[in-house]
């Protein structure tokens, strides 16, 4: 079976052809004046005309002109028209192949160029491996070894060599990514590994495919369906430190690898690339598992709380209409009060024969509609606490939530909470954290001195929810939802930067070198806005002995107005 092509002469062609354009072509085969001497050395226009291309092919594309090949028309002509000789010199010239060989080797002398041998094979192989880690498109690391070619002065081998050291570096990349990747994980964990692809022994699929259908309707069953995903992947306690031990595009090139490659497939590759594919996508479902539980649970809350929203609103509106007679009772009665006391009348003889006991549940009827429970959606929350139940302290025991310390008393909740379910037990410890129950759940936490657990639980999940989204609250081994620190250099590799010299800062990093060269910046600003001053030229300010006036900002089209920050200081200018 013939072996498929990672790079065509066709793909190529950018660059090993000449350019077309008439820029580049001025940009690429303009001759210098050196250029110009040593080409007049030749005699005969063919020479001169043969022995320019030759030398500007080197150059650019960075190969050798070669025999019966023809430059493009608009090349040859701007060439010939530098050295003034007629473009059909080069007829004879292509002739000779002997002078285009001898011209060919003066040339490599004088300007350093050398051809391509096996040691530059080697060299330039080991000088794409590293890039081949994070380049995965053959033609972009294609450009890069030409790119490194024409720098060393190596002249350009033939198109099927450049595909040649393309495929050798992505093989040595690769292999150095598993040899990285599997290096000192013990035999029982790559026995582990390979048991992922192995059937289940309830089901007809393999371990690997279970864990890649993750249920994905947020349900308190799929939440537990995840954890159980979850679970399984963390038995096999492979270090996520890996990951960092290549680039991370390296990394999620394996994995999405990973995912598509079949279990089939995945038993067929050889050994180390086998357990280095799954060492990565164990890794890589662990972090995505853990994302999918989280995520899963702010929606599974989010949807509680609008169904609880839209069922409190439903009650409120079916209870005023129920109550439409009893509050217009109410309402009368309390007109007949109104009247009374305001001509005078003693209200109860206004009333005479009154019927209390209407009276009285039309009141009854009033209170409950004023209820808490009635227009706030906290209580109906409360009540569909049966649903978190189902989920709650297996998905607390799972993750090890961190935050700073305004959100220490939510994390010292749900430790407790945490702790009831393990535990079994049903009240909640005397002294509970409550600093984080804001006003509107305070009502339903405490309830005649007591703490209600159905509450508190829900409130403590509520605040865990929008903690979350908000950044305050991370999760080790999440990707979605990890500490803002995870993002920054790690401190060991800022200390190796430090001592291995200069910072790669736009500033100055030392403290005095800093405040040293903003204080001369400033120096320089004041200096010239005091110049301008002085001859009245700053924009929209006028300074006289009457005082500093400045002419309020207006609205300015195309163009506004152009900061200067050239002269190490920031003066307004006005637009042209």
């Amino acid at each position: 079976m013939a072996r498929r092509r990672l790079l065509t002469r066709e793909a190529l062609a950018p660059h090993y052809d000449p350019p077309t354009e008439e820029r580049e072509i001025a940009r690429y085969f303009t001759l210098s004046r050196e250029d110009l001497d040593l080409v007049g050395e030749r005699r005969g226009a063919s020479s001169r005309l043969g022995f320019a291309l030759l030398l500007l092919y080197m150059r650019w594309p960075g190969r050798v002109l070669e025999a019966g090949e023809r430059p493009p028309g608009a090349i040859l002509a701007f060439v010939a028209d530098q050295i003034d000789v007629p473009t059909t010199a080069f007829d004879d010239y292509a002739r000779r192949d002997e002078t285009r060989r001898a011209h060919l080797a003066d040339l490599m002398q004088r300007l350093g160029y050398t051809a391509f041998d096996r040691n530059h094979f080697r060299a330039i192989v080991a000088f794409a491996m590293p890039v081949a880690q994070t380049a995965a498109q053959p033609l972009l690391l294609a450009g890069t070894v030409i790119d490194e070619l024409r720098r060393r002065r190596v002249l350009l081998p033939p198109s099927a060599v450049i595909e040649a050291i393309v495929r050798h570096a992505r093989q040595q990349a690769e292999q150095l990514t598993h040899a990285i990747l599997t290096n000192g994980i013990e035999p029982e964990k790559l026995t582990a590994l390979d048991a992922l692809l192995t059937r289940r022994s309830d089901q007809g699929t393999t371990w690997l495919a279970w864990l890649r259908n993750a249920p994905q309707s947020p349900a308190p069953r799929s939440i537990l369906r995840l954890l159980e995903r979850l679970d399984h992947v963390r038995t096999l306690d492979l270090d996520p430190a890996r990951a960092t031990m290549i680039p991370s595009a390296t990394f999620d090139r394996l994995a999405d690898e990973a995912v598509r490659i079949t279990p089939q497939h995945l038993g067929e590759l050889a050994a180390m690339r086998r357990h280095a594919t799954l060492a990565t996508a164990a890794i890589r479902l662990e972090e995505s598992l853990t994302d999918a539980a989280l995520t899963m649970f702010d929606k599974l809350l989010g949807s509680m709380v609008r169904r609880a929203e839209n069922r409190t609103r439903d009650k409120a509106i079916r209870t005023v209409r129920e109550m439409q007679g009893h509050l217009r009772t109410l309402t009368n009665s309390c007109r007949v009060l109104i009247d009374a006391h305001a001509k005078g009348i003693d209200s109860l003889a206004r009333i005479g024969p009154f019927d209390w006991e209407r009276f009285g549940s039309a009141v009854a009827q009033a209170e409950v509609l004023v209820r808490p429970e009635t227009i706030d959606r906290t209580a109906e929350l409360i009540e569909r606490h049966r649903t978190v139940k189902l989920f709650a302290g297996q998905f607390l025991r799972a993750f090890a939530f961190r935050g700073a310390g305004p959100v220490q008393g939510i994390l010292d909740a749900l430790a407790i909470i945490a702790d009831l379910y393990h535990t079994g037990k049903r009240r909640l410890p005397d002294k509970v954290p409550l600093r984080f129950v804001s006003a509107g759940w305070r009502p339903f936490v405490i309830r005649d001195g007591v703490v209600d657990r159905a509450a508190y639980e829900l409130c403590a999940l509520s605040q865990l929810r929008d903690r979350l989204r908000a950044g305050d609250i991370w999760v080790a081994g999440s990707r979605q939802f990890r500490d803002f620190d995870s993002y920054l250099i790690p401190p060991a590799t800022f200390a190796a930067l430090r001592e291995k010299g200069p910072l790669p800062l736009a500033i100055e990093s030392g403290f005095d070198q800093h405040i040293g060269e903003r204080r001369e910046r400033l120096d320089r600003a004041i200096e010239r806005v005091t110049v301008l001053a002085r001859q009245g030229e700053l924009p929209q300010v006028r300074l006289d002995e009457n005082g500093l006036m400045i002419s309020p900002l207006k609205a300015i089209e195309n163009g506004g107005a152009i900061f200067d920050h050239g002269s190490g200081g920031i003066v307004l200018l006005r637009a042209a």
